[in-house]
């Protein structure tokens, strides 16, 4: 018996700003993605200023007196078990443009059949004054303080079991 493949034709045009921790733009036919995690704690005395913004005399204070601070355990099991793709379907995919501006840990652009088994990210942020993103922004006379005196800081013990098995021919 004769197989008949259907072909299909995507036109793409992809534009990110920002691709986040353990985040991505999966571009294929079969994207397949088990155990994706991400743990985080931020301490931030002043937050995050976009584009255009002008911040003047602020105080921003991070007093974290935790005695254990953080504490992860991620004993997640992940298994990934992928079976044979339909072989009747083509997918063309044509990038007409790609841009991404930022990406952060543990992220990506995946293009084309993606498998992923297991994809972790533990962090821990302690910022007295935040994060300045975009263009024309003014900031000045400001004071960020940041006092973490923590007797065992961000503990992380991660022992997952990640394995993939897959059965295509």
């Amino acid at each position: 018996m004769e197989s008949k493949h259907v072909t299909t034709t995507i036109p793409v045009q992809v534009s990110v700003h920002t691709i986040s921790t353990n985040s991505g733009v999966y571009v294929g036919q079969r994207n397949v993605m088990t155990g994706l995690s991400q743990s985080s704690k931020s301490n931030t005395g002043f937050g995050t200023i976009g584009s255009r913004n002008y911040v003047y005399k602020n105080s921003g204070i991070v007093f974290d007196q935790d005695y254990i601070d953080t504490a992860i355990d991620d004993r997640d099991v992940k298994i990934l078990v992928d079976t044979a793709p339909d072989e009747s379907a083509v997918t063309n995919i044509v990038f007409e443009s790609m841009a991404v501006a930022t990406m952060t840990q543990n992220a990506g652009v995946f293009i084309g059949d993606t498998r992923i088994s297991g994809l972790d990210s533990h962090s821990k942020d302690n910022v007295g004054f935040g994060k300045v993103y975009g263009n024309q922004s003014v900031h000045h006379s400001n004071l960020g303080i940041n006092y973490d005196p923590d007797l065992m800081d961000t503990p992380i013990n991660d022992q997952d079991i990640k394995s993939g098995v897959n059965t295509n021919k």
